[in-house]
C-alpha cells in the first residue's frame, strides 16, 4: 500500500559526468523508450476514466527530450564510450527507473517465452539482457520516485511467477524478530527507493518457499542479516547467512549485519568471524540503522 501521492519531481543538481560502453548505451535509449511508452499508456488510461489532465504528462516530456538526445548520440561514430557531462539527479532518477523497468520487461517475456521443459541454461542466457540492465540499474545510487509507480503491487513480482527482478537487498531474519524490526527496517528502505527482497513483500500463496528464498540470495546486491539471539538458535536464517557468505568472494562485500538485542560477546560466542565484522545496532534506532545500511549499499 501506498502510504503517500506520487507528485512530480526533477532535480536538477548535478552530479558529475556519466559514463557507458556505447552497447550499453543502445541498450538504457531503448529502455527509456519502454518507460516512455508505459508512462503514456498510463496518461490514456487515466483520460479515458475522467481526468482531466495526463498525470505523467511532464515525466513524459523530460523522456521525450532525453530519447532525443541520446537518439543523436547513437549516430555511429568511432567511438566505444559515450559520456555524458555534467549529468543531473533527475536525469540520472529518470535511467535507473527506465532500466529497472526495462529489466522486468524483459524477465516477463523470458517467463511468457520459456518452457518448462527447455534447459536451464537457455533459459538463464534468455535472461542476459535483463541481468545487464539490473546490472547497470544497481550502479546508480539516485532512488526514481516514478518506480513506485509502475512497481508491481507486490512489490517486486514473484519469482516463478510471472517475471523475475533484481533487489538490492534481501533481510533475513527470524519470524520472532519480524513484527518488531525486520518489517519496519524493510518499509524504511523502500521508502528510501530501494528494492527490497522481505517474504511479505515478496511472496504469495503457492510460491516455492525454498526456490523464492534462493533466487533473492542470488540475485540481490547485499544481504542484511538481523543477528539476534532467536536468529543463532534456528538453523534456516542460518543456511540464509550461509548463502550470502558463498556470494563474498574476492573481497566483495555482501553481508550488511545488524546486531538486535545482542551485544559483541553474545555475537562472539556464537560467530568470531561474524563478531569482527563492523555492524550497526539495532540499540541506535531505526532511522540510523536505516542510514548505515544506505551509506554502505552506497560505497
Amino acid at each position: 500500500m501506498r502510504t503517500a501521492v506520487y507528485e512530480y519531481l526533477f532535480d536538477k543538481a548535478t552530479v558529475g559526468d556519466y559514463r557507458l560502453a556505447c552497447k550499453d548505451y543502445e541498450m538504457l535509449h531503448g529502455a527509456l523508450k519502454l518507460l516512455e511508452s508505459k508512462l503514456e499508456a498510463w496518461n490514456t488510461v487515466a483520460i479515458q476514466h475522467g481526468a482531466l489532465e495526463a498525470p505523467y504528462q511532464r515525466e513524459v516530456e523530460d523522456l521525450a527530450r532525453m530519447i532525443a538526445w541520446r537518439q543523436e548520440e547513437l549516430v555511429p561514430k568511432l567511438r566505444t564510450e559515450i559520456v555524458v557531462r555534467g549529468i543531473s539527479v533527475g536525469s540520472m532518477r529518470y535511467q535507473k527507473a527506465a532500466l529497472i523497468h526495462g529489466s522486468w520487461f524483459y524477465e516477463e517475456q523470458v517467463a511468457q517465452d520459456a518452457k518448462d521443459d527447455w534447459p536451464s541454461a537457455v533459459v538463464e542466457a534468455m535472461r542476459g539482457k535483463a541481468r545487464r540492465l539490473q546490472e547497470l540499474a544497481a550502479q546508480i545510487q539516485h532512488a526514481p520516485p516514478i518506480l513506485e509507480e509502475l512497481r508491481p503491487k507486490s512489490a517486486t513480482r514473484t519469482v516463478g511467477a510471472t517475471l523475475e527482478a533484481n533487489w538490492d537487498v534481501f533481510i533475513s531474519h527470524t519470524s520472532e524478530d519480524k513484527e518488531a524490526f525486520a518489517r519496519p527496517l524493510a518499509e524504511k528502505l523502500r521508502q528510501r527507493g530501494l528494492q527490497v527482497w522481505y517474504d511479505d513483500f515478496t511472496l504469495t500463496v503457492g510460491d516455492s518457499l525454498r526456490r523464492s528464498i534462493d533466487r533473492g540470495l542470488a540475485r540481490s546486491r547485499f544481504g542484511v542479516v538481523i543477528l539476534s539471539p532467536r536468529f543463532f538458535a534456528k538453523e534456516w536464517p542460518q543456511k540464509e547467512l550461509e548463502g550470502l557468505v558463498a556470494r563474498e568472494v574476492d573481497g566483495k562485500k555482501v553481508i550488511l549485519p545488524i546486531w538486535h538485542e545482542i551485544g559483541a560477546e553474545g555475537i562472539r560466542a556464537y560467530s568470531p568471524l561474524l563478531a569482527d565484522r563492523v555492524a550497526v545496532s539495532s540499540a541506535k534506532g531505526l532511522a540510523a540503522v536505516v542510514d548505515a545500511l544506505t551509506t554502505a549499499m552506497r560505497m
